[in-house]
């Protein structure tokens, strides 16, 4: 007799709003049930039966769905990452892992999390995860794989990539990992892995399991998730310096767009705008860049708006056209955004400085200390070199070389660091 079911006794007689006079009045004695429902004694079978059948259970069918609990737990978690409906009563599925025992409670707590990354309620699941770490250790099984692509989507959407790496790492160290998951599975943890890695300016890195992903999804004709991959790998081309891969994988991407549902469309047609200007900004050819950015800008939502504004005040100002990227600047502020990053926010207010026509050697100097060392702070090495190489070219102007001299070291050190 498995000595958790008192628990699940106590679950559903909480549920239906039953005293444990009115539960056990004939059966047993309410101090007994009490011991009962806390998992202090095992009572005989038949006071089971009498107290589930009391509550509208059948007895013989709760055993049932106890033997069935791995597979229901398994279901609900595939109906998360398919987005599909699943009926599922989630305090009654935890009570019957509970009686379950064992890995089956383990993996329910898993998958419960999987359920709570897909409803953004992050604090929960850091809770959940912290008490899921003193008991999971590596090793070559189902509930590990589940854990580890769990732990990944929530460094993911918490931003630690770093830490999403090396959750995948230890994965990937198994002899045989890829027999713990279907095809499907495995993609979504290819992927992820890749977009982490990407994350960390691992590029090289990303590209190989970007690919295992892409192949999966291509095999599998589940077209948005090869779409995903494209946008992942013309984006590791692109700070790869690959150019030409960069823009003929974008160009795939469009034709694959065509095939999924109007409503889904604008999204991608945004990424893939986007990705093409910064494409043809990083190899100078402004101009190209601005009429992608001018493009993405027709698709974007509200929250990725200022992405968009920036790249254009940015691309301007690299082309020479000052009064445009001022008219971009004046439009951003006219706007107001709260939601605005402190990481977009220093950056408006470095191309506000540079544009100005007051501009002296001093507000240069300050506005470049305080961002780099705010970059520096955040580790955005991309960031750090980006704007390391365009205040050198405005001491160069200024024929402050000294300066220049050190921002260029300082660029070329921070490509090297991310790179190794």
């Amino acid at each position: 007799m498995n000595n958790n079911l008192g628990s699940f006794l106590k679950l559903k007689r909480i549920e239906k709003n039953i005293r444990q006079d009115d539960l056990c009045r004939g059966i047993c004695t309410p101090s007994y049930l009490s011991r009962i429902e806390n998992n202090h004694v095992v009572a005989d079978e038949e006071i089971y039966i009498l107290l589930f059948e009391r509550l509208g259970i059948a007895y013989d069918q709760l055993l049932e769905s106890i033997e069935h609990i791995d597979e229901k737990i398994e279901k609900w978690y595939d109906s998360l990452l398919n987005k599909e409906e699943y009926e599922v009563n989630i305090e009654e599925l935890k009570g019957l892992s509970i009686i379950g025992g064992g890995s089956t409670s383990i993996k329910f707590e898993i998958v419960y999390c999987r359920y709570l990354l897909e409803h953004d309620d992050l604090t929960e699941v850091s809770k959940v995860l912290k008490n899921l770490k003193q008991i999971i250790k590596v090793a070559n099984n189902r509930t590990f794989f589940l854990y580890t692509n769990v732990l990944l989507l929530y460094y993911i959407k918490t931003n630690k990539f770093s830490e999403a790496v090396e959750a995948g790492v230890e994965l990937l160290q198994l002899v045989g990992y890829e027999n713990l998951a279907n095809r499907f599975e495995l993609g979504i943890f290819y992927y992820n892995f890749s977009l982490s890695l990407k994350n960390i300016y691992c590029y090289e890195e990303a590209l190989i399991y970007i690919e295992k992903a892409l192949k999966i999804f291509k095999d599998e004709y589940l077209l948005e998730r090869a779409l995903a991959c494209h946008i992942i790998l013309g984006t590791c081309y692109n700070n790869s310096r690959k150019w030409d891969d960069a823009i003929a994988t974008f160009r795939l991407a469009e034709r694959i767009l065509i095939y999924l549902p109007k409503e889904d469309q604008n999204k991608y047609l945004y990424i893939i705008s986007n990705n093409l200007g910064n494409c043809y900004e990083y190899q100078g050819k402004y101009n190209e860049a601005i009429n992608y950015y001018l493009e993405a800008i027709k698709y974007v939502n509200d929250d990725n708006k200022s992405k968009i504004q920036l790249n254009l005040i940015r691309t301007y100002y690299l082309k020479g056209d000052i009064e445009s990227a001022r008219l971009w600047l004046k439009s951003k502020q006219a706007e107001e955004d709260s939601r605005l990053s402190e990481k977009y926010q220093i950056q408006l207010k470095i191309f506000e400085t540079i544009t100005d026509d007051n501009l002296t050697i001093d507000n240069i100097i300050n506005i470049q200390k305080s961002s780099i060392n705010y970059f520096l702070s955040i580790k955005d090495w991309k960031l750090t070199v980006r704007y390391s190489e365009l205040f050198a070219n405005i001491y160069e102007s200024y024929s402050h070389y000294k300066q220049a001299n050190l921002l260029y070291k300082l660029a070329l050190q921070t490509n090297q660091n991310r790179r190794e």
